[in-house]
């Protein structure tokens, strides 16, 4: 399953890059569907790459869905990036085995700049049967990252998405 998102960006080139590449780690700062990460070394460090990796805790049990992600390529001069995304403690029902990210910035001009996000989605043999279905969803769920990257970089704050789910995820505070 292949689709590409493309997206104009009230931001710099850099800005973005930094964003999404140099802070990979913090994902969980503007992502909405991501309460928690952390960088880990899963792979090796490129020249010029502030992370080798990450991993995203989607769920609160500590034996709960994660998403561990690594750097397949890495090019701060050409800002564009590789990213290997796979899940980890799934049920036996989840779809996908991996996903992959082809990632670019380019400048558009005084302080815009063209993002893309190319997505493909390695699915387990017996889930062929479902793609429609499945793209459909991961299209919907990456064009959402997009947006929330797109409203970071261009409003230095997090989406409205990310700022109800954060404080969805507090205590309600007793009196």
């Amino acid at each position: 399953m292949k689709f590409d998102i493309h997206a104009k960006v009230n931001a710099t080139a850099d800005k973005v890059w930094k964003a999404f590449a140099d802070d990979f780690d913090g994902a969980y700062v503007w992502m909405a569907s991501i309460p928690h990460s952390y960088g880990v070394e899963n792979g090796p460090k490129f020249d010029g790459a502030e992370s080798v990796g990450r991993v995203c805790e989607i769920s609160p049990n500590p034996n709960g869905l994660r998403v561990s992600e690594k750097f397949l390529a890495y090019d701060k001069e050409t800002k564009t990036c590789t990213v290997r995304i796979d899940f980890v403690n799934t049920p036996f029902i989840f779809p996908i085995d991996h996903n992959r990210l082809e990632f670019e910035v380019r400048a558009a001009g005084d302080s815009q700049s063209d993002m893309t996000f190319g997505f493909r989605s390695q699915l387990k043999p017996w889930a062929f049967f479902m793609w429609p279905i499945i793209r459909l969803a991961f299209g919907v769920f990456v064009g959402q990252i997009v947006e929330e990257l797109k409203f970071f970089v261009e409003n230095d704050v997090p989406h409205p998405r990310k700022i109800k789910a954060m404080n969805k995820s507090k205590p309600i505070a007793s009196a």
